[in-house]
């Protein structure tokens, strides 16, 4: 990567820090809306928004990046796609763990107890648990086979 592009996408990456820093200390110290049954915080949506459009932009660039690889490399390019494939993987396991039985919520009348949200709702949360948990064990063995070697 040059020495420029680096330098680009360093301050990028602390601008998007700063930015997602700005967004929870909103979100944190921005108060309460009044007139609530439950505490909900002014800058609820903001954050939200902002968390959709990080999405948007990671998983876009997880996409572009192994189809410029197949593009410029196409040997090479096998590792990227089989990234995505075990991505892809993950997401259908998630999905098969996912439960669409509606919530019992008194009082609640929003459009959001579906069966297709709850849905989406627990295979994102249940991607996310995998990966996190993959990711921990992939720090703990890289760690005891460094020590091993």
């Amino acid at each position: 990567m040059s020495n420029t592009l680096s330098k680009y996408l360093n301050i990028l990456t602390y601008v998007m820090i700063g930015l997602t820093a700005i967004f929870v200390a909103m979100f944190y110290l921005g108060g309460d809306l009044p007139n609530q049954a439950d505490q909900t915080p002014v800058y609820t949506d903001v954050l939200i928004q902002w968390a959709k459009a990080l999405f948007i932009v990671c998983a876009g660039l997880a996409l572009g990046f192994p189809i410029i690889q197949l593009v410029t490399n196409p040997k090479g390019a096998v590792k990227g796609l089989g990234g995505l494939v075990g991505l892809g993987l993950v997401i259908l396991i998630a999905y098969s763990l996912s439960d669409a039985t509606l919530l019992d919520l008194p009082g609640y009348t929003g459009a959001d107890n579906t069966p297709g949200a709850l849905q989406f709702a627990d295979t994102v949360l249940y991607t996310m648990y995998i990966l996190g948990v993959g990711t921990v064990a992939a720090i703990v063995v890289t760690e005891v086979l460094r020590k091993l070697r």
